[in-house]
């Protein structure tokens, strides 16, 4: 396994709790790594629509954006950003939403709250929290992990993943890798989600990334600083 597997892992959700950056803060820390050896594993930095026009005014340079919000208030403010520096690459909303909204972004995530099933439109990434008001249990994560494997869903996931091994009840998202892989090979990922280190098959993990495309985290440093700790980033 190399590093690759790690690549764009991480969509920069600084300015979202319990970061709370402020945004032009933000803006500026995610320019600044991008011309870091972290660059290639840090996806585009997270906004909410309403806070775009700081974003615009903070970026001295191009930055990739995704913009969360309802469709009615993206079509117009992604528009909006037509020439500017600000590069609108993907749209995170909320669900359920029955057809996919045509936006200019190459990605469009939509997130579906714990116990409302994982139905989103042919096309969309699926979203799931881990953390934050709810953290969902080993079942209800690998049962949505299973869904996805066995419809080819792709998916997203956000809050409570900034440690890559499980602990404290906290989901790791080295677990989350390592689960979706034993998933795909029809084993069962609920142990996989739990386990140490030392018990996963790193070697796969890349296997992951067809349907576990990203994370959402308002931090990329601890993240980053556990694989460094695993070996994982060389």
């Amino acid at each position: 396994m190399t590093a690759a597997a790690f690549e764009a892992l991480f969509d920069d959700a600084a300015i979202f709790p319990p970061g709370n950056a402020p945004v032009d803060v933000a803006v500026k820390d995610h320019l600044a790594r991008e011309v870091t050896p972290d660059a290639a594993h840090v996806g585009p930095l997270v906004c909410d629509v309403s806070r775009l026009p700081v974003v615009l005014d903070a970026a001295v340079r191009p930055v990739r954006v995704s913009v969360v919000g309802t469709v009615e208030e993206l079509a117009p403010a992604l528009r909006g950003l037509m020439g500017s520096p600000v590069e609108p690459v993907a749209a995170e909303l909320r669900g359920p939403i029955s057809l996919l909204p045509d936006l200019p972004v190459h990605s469009i995530a939509v997130e579906m709250p714990w116990g409302a099933g994982f139905h989103v439109p042919p096309g969309a990434l699926l979203k799931l929290r881990c953390g934050g008001g709810y953290v969902p249990t080993v079942e209800e994560l690998a049962g949505a992990i299973v869904h996805c494997v066995e419809h080819g869903k792709a998916f997203k996931l956000t809050a409570g993943l900034h440690s890559a091994i499980a602990h404290d009840g906290a989901h790791g998202f080295v677990n989350v890798m390592a689960a979706v892989v034993a998933a795909t090979r029809g084993q069962d990922p609920a142990p996989v989600l739990t386990s140490a280190a030392e018990d996963l098959d790193l070697e796969s993990l890349g296997e992951s990334r067809r349907l576990f495309r990203s994370i959402g985290t308002c931090s990329i440093d601890e993240p980053l600083a556990d694989l460094r700790a695993l070996g994982l980033l060389g």
